[in-house]
């Protein structure tokens, strides 16, 4: 790598490393797992070149990307919070990006309102309060079978309620 490439690296990473690590640590919800993601982006960045002109999308979209693979690896074993499943990249902070994000936000809120009050019990303990199958077994007074079989057809209810809007 050139000196005028470091040059440049080192002022975009000056530049973008704290809003690119803002945004990991929102949707992660974790500090640690923002460093790393934030860091592996920027290996990623340094490895492939990328030029000053397109840094900026390049660093939060495939920030986004490592964040979902570590989301889809992670998944079975971690419950993270409903607002950190991805749902769209923020990689648009104009005003109509906000609006769509807000509206999805509502949908969700309207599918989890319309779900049996159990169903949507047992997905916030789940999502929201990061309990495991065995936890809000022990809860609500029921076998861990029992609630896998309510989280899976919740989360099915759940489904088809966002697809029909």
């Amino acid at each position: 790598m050139t000196q005028a490439e470091e040059q440049m690296f080192q002022h975009v990473y000056k530049q973008y490393q704290v809003p690119l690590h803002r945004y990991l640590a929102r949707r992660t919800g974790n500090e640690s797992d923002a460093a790393d993601l934030a860091q592996e982006t920027f290996v990623r960045m340094y490895e492939k070149r990328v030029q000053p002109e397109t840094a900026k999308a390049w660093l939060f979209k495939t920030g986004y990307h490592l964040f979902v693979d570590q989301w889809r690896k992670k998944r079975r074993s971690i419950h993270v919070p409903l607002e950190s499943i991805p749902d769209m990249p923020v990689l648009d902070v104009s005003p109509e990006g906000a609006a769509v994000g807000a509206e999805l936000r509502m949908e969700i809120n309207q599918a989890l309102n319309e779900l049996k009050p159990r169903d949507r019990q047992v997905l916030l303990m789940l999502m929201q309060r990061g309990l495991s199958y065995k936890e809000i077994a022990e809860h609500i007074g029921v076998s861990e079978n029992a609630i896998k079989t309510l989280v899976h057809r919740a989360r099915k209810r759940m489904r088809e309620l966002m697809e029909a809007r």
